[in-house]
């Protein structure tokens, strides 16, 4: 019995993932097939909610008791159609992510990569996981840490495992503020608007660099440019291949008016298909990888969905007025919007609240006029809030993953030395960002 509900979860999911491809190409002319697949994912959380842990249900929990104060206790069908169509291309986002993921394991390119971080020493270790997290997480988020911890040597002791982890998840968490593969990006590019986010990575590279320069000077024992020069080098295999995946979304945003979102769950999956034509031995495995990664989705599916849907319902109902949240005469200062954005994000992570929650909260807050802060920079914010709040959270899919796979204890990782280091994070980001908004708006 398990296994035909198992069964019928990933067939509800590859429909809604295929539905949601089409919307993208085909817009309202597939609205019918769309209202199917919003139907077919609701059918899928039902079939969930019975394997979900306490620490999800709780976050759904306070999901529906937001969603029903926006409400007001009404909610129309159309509403409920309209939300569940738009929440399909984050359903999509999640298997595309699965599909990379598996595709990512079986090449070439990536193995030579692994052999290279193997072979750096201890001491400089931190440097090029951080570093190499950050390439990797740029593209196929959580499945860095699969790819990271095999390069791990089998005879690491719990310090140098903890010490790996550590720089690991610094890397992937932070390579949310410039890349359009996370959800973050999705989350803060409905309420900026698609012009902004896209400026908003430009920000993200420079904050990458510098947080990145900072922590490699005080994490790494043996601090020089021949270190970093060392760790980089451990990416040369898959530079050309992070280069290319890059440069195709951007391209078919931009050719074809797409979102960031839309580009990615468009332009992954047909670069997969040239990964099969090069390598065809390998389809079996990828499908197979893609399947499990799918059967095993559930809890942050749900949550990434509902949250999206709350943030929809924020934004097309009057619900944050009757909350007393946002007003016709509210206008928050930038620097409180710019500060206060990654700092709370960051704290009510470590609380257990996602940052899915606490982002669109705030982004409803202070974006579309909310405070007088320029939209790219208010974006830049939030996707420093995710960074920070997925490093320090015991319930980060980021954290349970990362400790999972290195074999240390989930809160050793995320309340140790990246407890601070998000902290610090989240606030010198949004002061800098505070500056550099008082110099151009």
């Amino acid at each position: 019995m398990n296994n035909v509900i198992t069964t019928l979860r990933v067939c509800l999911l590859a429909f809604a993932w295929f539905t949601a491809i089409l919307q993208i190409i085909f817009g309202a002319d597939v609205i019918g097939l769309s209202n199917l697949a919003a139907l077919a994912c609701g059918v899928f959380f039902i079939l969930v909610l019975p394997t979900l842990k306490w620490d999800s249900l709780l976050i759904i929990s306070m999901l529906a008791v937001l969603g029903w104060l926006l409400l007001d206790g009404e909610l129309s069908m159309d509403l409920a159609l309209s939300g569940g169509r738009f929440i399909l291309i984050f359903v999509a986002l999640i298997a595309t992510m699965t599909l990379s993921k598996a595709t990512a394991a079986t090449m070439p390119s990536v193995r030579r990569t692994q052999d290279n971080l193997a072979q750096l020493s201890p001491e400089n270790s931190s440097a090029g996981l951080q570093i190499a997290g950050h390439v990797f997480g740029g593209i196929i988020n959580t499945g860095t840490f699969a790819i990271l911890s095999a390069a791990l040597p089998k005879d690491s002791d719990n310090h140098r495992r903890k010490l790996a982890a550590e720089a690991a998840l610094r890397g992937m968490v932070t390579s949310a503020v410039w890349s359009p593969f996370f959800v973050a990006f999705a989350v803060g590019e409905r309420f900026v608007g698609t012009a902004h986010a896209w400026l908003a990575m430009a920000f993200g590279l420079g904050t990458a660099f510098l947080f990145t320069l900072i922590c490699t000077f005080f994490f790494s024992a043996e601090f020089s440019f021949r270190t970093i020069q060392k760790s980089l080098a451990c990416l040369r295999p898959i530079a050309w291949r992070v280069v290319i995946v890059l440069t195709s979304v951007l391209a078919f945003a931009l050719i074809f008016n797409l979102t960031a979102l839309s580009a990615v769950v468009t332009v992954m999956p047909l670069l997969v298909i040239v990964q099969f034509f090069r390598y065809p031995q390998n389809i079996r495995a990828i499908v197979k990888s893609t399947r499990d990664g799918l059967a095993l989705t559930s809890d942050d599916l749900i949550i990434i969905s509902m949250a999206m849907l709350i943030g929809y319902v924020a934004i097309n109902t009057n619900g944050l007025e009757q909350l007393g949240l946002v007003g016709p005469h509210s206008m928050y200062p930038g620097w409180l919007a710019l500060i206060a954005t990654p700092v709370v994000m960051m704290l009510a992570s470590v609380v257990g609240i996602h940052p899915v929650i606490s982002s669109t909260v705030m982004l409803a807050i202070f974006s579309n006029g909310g405070a007088a802060v320029h939209p790219a920079l208010l974006m830049q914010s939030h996707l420093i809030g995710w960074g920070a709040g997925t490093m320090s959270s015991v319930a980060s899919l980021s954290v349970i993953t990362c400790a999972r796979l290195y074999q240390i204890r989930s809160t050793k990782l995320a309340l140790s030395h990246n407890l601070i280091t998000a902290f610090l994070f989240a606030l010198m980001g949004g002061a800098a960002l505070s500056l550099i908004n008082m110099l151009i708006y």
